[in-house]
């Protein structure tokens, strides 16, 4: 049977869960009101929600691209592809127990909160549930909307989904939207954060020399990094792989010839590098920079990315995902050559 009451419609959970996201400034037990039923809320809280009130997805992300894992400094990737948005919900599978916990805790956030629409509402599917035993000893699962709970700062969200849970058992369709390792790798591509490098330039950033071309590497190879993402229940799992592939200089200056060069990375070991001094491009600048100012050299590293369905990175490669992108902004002060009169 799938849905949680016959002849009733699914939560819309936006009329709820607006009302959840209120709950953050709940009075105490004390100041409940008696007609909404008094609930006592339970002494440990086991739902994870974002900070709207919203169901949390229970994704856990792990890998040498997430947090500080990388060492050193670091960026978000960024996309080159402008409408590449992470996925923002999707439905997880819950157990009987499980979902009845969620139930739970909502009946009696909502109670502490005088939310008596939202408590009535809650205190009907429970007692109707309840009833039922949430379908506990029977072959299924409650699949559940959650949301991502690492959008960047920015997005403003557009899930679609509009039911809240239903129950799925044999031979039932499966929710519109279950997890899956594709909707992941969007997720671990968000998350991932890559090194953020800058060029070691000869001669130095800080005595380039007018006319004599710049020469660039690194002075530490860059590793390829990955971050892997992963669900319980169902167990999916995504890895995102991000090699450099490709650094773009710019001078930062119309007094440079040329302005801009492109390069290669080279692979030795498992690290990458570049070394411009046999290169056919090399950046001069032309003028100095004049006491007390300095250009700005940009290094840009653009990522190549590809995910496998699994938590291995050197899984299958399953697809690409869009190229990513670091920059560095670097202060370069240029000198007149000192020339000796004899």
């Amino acid at each position: 049977m799938r849905g949680f009451l016959k002849g009733r419609k699914r939560l819309l959970p936006t009329v709820v869960l607006t009302v959840l996201a209120l709950l953050v400034a709940a009075p105490p037990a004390s100041a409940f009101r008696r007609g909404v039923g008094n609930p006592r809320p339970p002494t440990t809280t086991t739902t994870p929600t974002s900070d709207n009130g919203r169901l949390s997805s229970r994704v856990s992300y792990s890998g040498t691209g997430y947090g500080n894992n990388a060492g050193g400094p670091t960026q978000r990737i960024t996309s080159s592809d402008q409408n590449f948005t992470p996925p923002d919900c999707w439905y997880e599978a819950y157990t009987p127990a499980e979902f009845k916990q969620i139930l739970q805790e909502r009946y009696y956030a909502a109670g502490n909160a005088n939310a008596g629409t939202v408590y009535n509402y809650y205190y009907q599917v429970r007692s109707d549930l309840e009833a039922k035993h949430y379908h506990q000893g029977e072959p299924g699962s409650w699949w559940v909307l959650v949301y991502n709970p690492d959008l960047p700062p920015d997005s403003g969200g557009s899930c679609t989904l509009s039911t809240g849970w239903m129950w799925v058992g044999p031979g039932d369709p499966p929710p519109p939207a279950p997890v899956t390792a594709e909707m992941l790798s969007r997720a671990a591509y968000n998350a991932t954060r890559l090194p953020a490098r800058t060029v070691k330039l000869s001669p130095a950033a800080d005595g380039q020399k007018v006319n004599l071309a710049t020469y660039i590497k690194f002075g530490e190879a860059i590793p390829e990094v990955y971050v892997t993402a992963r669900v319980p229940n169902p167990p999916v799992a995504a890895t995102v792989v991000a090699e450099p592939y490709a650094l773009h200089i710019d001078a930062g200056t119309s007094f440079a010839d040329p302005q801009s060069c492109d390069y290669p990375f080279t692979k030795t070991g498992d690290r990458y590098n570049v070394n411009t001094a046999d290169a056919a491009c090399n950046i001069t600048y032309r003028k100095a920079t004049g006491s007390g100012s300095a250009y700005t050299l940009l290094a840009r590293i653009t990522w190549r990315v590809h995910w496998t369905a699994t938590a291995d990175p050197d899984g299958p490669v399953a697809g690409q995902l869009p190229a990513g992108y670091t920059t560095s902004p670097q202060e370069v002060q240029v000198q007149e050559i000192q020339t000796v009169n004899r």
